[in-house]
């Protein structure tokens, strides 16, 4: 029998030809491994008639003697380390058949005195786990690894036209690698042929229906981008449906409760009003995009006892307000026939600018359910400063400066300051709060260091 020993910690899998096996964080693994910087399906066992085929799906890499590699056949014992080079370590052992086998798959596919893979004399010559001349394979050159797959074939299948083409553009070995089934690599994919397939699909339809589906494929890239900044930790299940019901919510109060508000208070264009500017526009659409996210955080400590990560807060809110930028947008200023800057304002900008202020809400709602000594003022605070931004923000472009458009510009760029500020600084803030006792009172948070809880980071039980 082929076997294959697998060896981390305490645990011990012996795997068979014909198996399928994942290692990673994932619970049902053949192997767990519990370290976080590893993946959920790091690497996969597969037996191939080389031998035992180890390959990496992890985002964060695999390395053998210190190098990364993406795939190779086990022939000897060997110990691998993932996610780094100082990352958790499993051990794979082949038993002396299939290292037997794999060793002559290795001589027949590079035959000849000009041969150099593991166990030829111009191998040997280089220490183990530095490249050699003519290494034709990602793994570092250590007993048990060469060629991959689909070099190895093109190798065996002659030097005529049509073997060097199959070894250039290998579209037969593309479409059986695991390593392209990943999802961002399928994601990215999709992304890049959406704009086609919709400017074919959508050749008849409604302005309302264009401005959606653009609306929607701009607004992604900018939820990669605030999750990058505000860095609030791993999105889970849970995350996903608070977004879910977030963008839920704003949907059915955009039509109940904003609408309404703005057709009683909203001043006439070109008035030169401030505060009717931030009353009637900046304070009901900011509300609108706040409160979905107020009352889950709500819900979750009352309920459930659960405090998430105030950067977790600030980064929901932005996908609220990103939401809220789109369904304006696409409902309201592109069925308009917007001219071209207009229209680019609208798609491009719009989702940042309310995003923005509904982030730096988000950052005042975690913190006021997280220090309930002064809960309240810090939820106003959080609502009153993108309102009173988003209100000038108006008055600029419809005031006495409109037509300069320098004061908008201004605004704008206040506004992503303040923003940066708060994603940059969140933690550092909530630790002088954490130390400070007109904001900790009777419901201080423990350091982040104590143990986590599925539902947040830093949470206290006996608050």
């Amino acid at each position: 029998m082929n076997e294959l020993t697998i060896t981390h910690g305490n645990q011990q899998v012996v795997l068979r030809p014909g198996q399928v096996a994942h290692i990673g964080r994932r619970e049902g693994s053949a192997l767990v491994v519990g370290d976080p910087r590893v993946s959920r399906e790091h690497l996969q066992l597969s037996w191939r008639p080389q031998g035992w085929l180890l390959e990496n799906l992890g985002r964060a890499g695999t390395f053998v003697f210190g190098q990364p590699v993406t795939q190779f056949f086990l022939a000897q014992p060997v110990e691998v380390q993932l996610a780094a080079v100082d990352g958790p370590a499993v051990r794979f052992e082949p038993n002396a058949p299939a290292a037997r086998q794999a060793t002559a798959m290795r001589e027949a596919a590079a035959p000849g005195p000009a041969a150099t893979g593991p166990g030829t004399p111009e191998a040997d010559a280089y220490p183990a786990g530095t490249a050699y001349p003519g290494a034709t394979t990602q793994a570092p050159p250590m007993p048990g690894a060469f060629a991959q797959p689909s070099v190895a074939r093109g190798r065996a299948s002659g030097t005529d036209a049509t073997g060097a083409l199959q070894i250039l553009i290998p579209i037969r070995a593309w479409l059986t690698d695991p390593a392209l089934r990943q999802w961002p690599k399928l994601a990215i994919a999709a992304y890049a042929l959406l704009p086609v397939i919709a400017a074919v699909v959508l050749q008849n339809s409604t302005l309302t229906t264009i401005g959606w589906v653009y609306c929607l494929y701009i607004a992604p890239l900018w939820a990669l981008v605030f999750w990058w900044l505000i860095r609030p930790g791993p999105i889970g299940k849970m995350h996903a449906g608070i977004a879910a019901v977030i963008i839920a919510a704003e949907y059915i109060l955009v039509p109940v409760l904003t609408r309404p508000w703005e057709k009683a208070l909203e001043p006439p264009n070109g008035s030169h009003n401030l505060f009717a500017w931030i009353y009637g526009v900046g304070l009901a659409e900011e509300i609108t995009k706040a409160l979905p996210v107020l009352v889950l955080a709500t819900f979750l400590l009352k309920a459930h006892n659960t405090r998430l990560d105030v950067r977790m807060w600030m980064f929901l809110a932005t996908l609220s307000g990103l939401f809220f930028g789109v369904y304006e947008a696409s409902t309201v200023y592109v069925p308009q026939g917007l001219d071209i800057l207009s229209l680019f304002e609208r798609v491009f900008v719009d989702g940042l600018q309310h995003a923005l202020w509904a982030g730096v809400a988000g950052f005042f709602i975690g913190l006021g359910t997280n220090y309930r000594r002064q809960r309240f003022p810090l939820w106003f605070l959080g609502i009153a400063i993108p309102a009173v931004l988003h209100g000038l923000n108006d008055w600029s472009l419809n005031s006495i400066f409109g037509s300069n458009g320098w004061p908008w510009v201004f605004i704008q760029a206040f506004s992503v300051f303040l923003f940066l500020g708060y994603a940059s600084s969140a933690h550092a803030i909530e630790r002088e709060i954490r130390q400070t006792p007109i904001f900790r009172g009777e419901s201080m948070i423990l350091d982040l260091s104590r143990p986590q809880t599925p539902w947040g980071r830093g949470l206290n039980p006996a608050s």
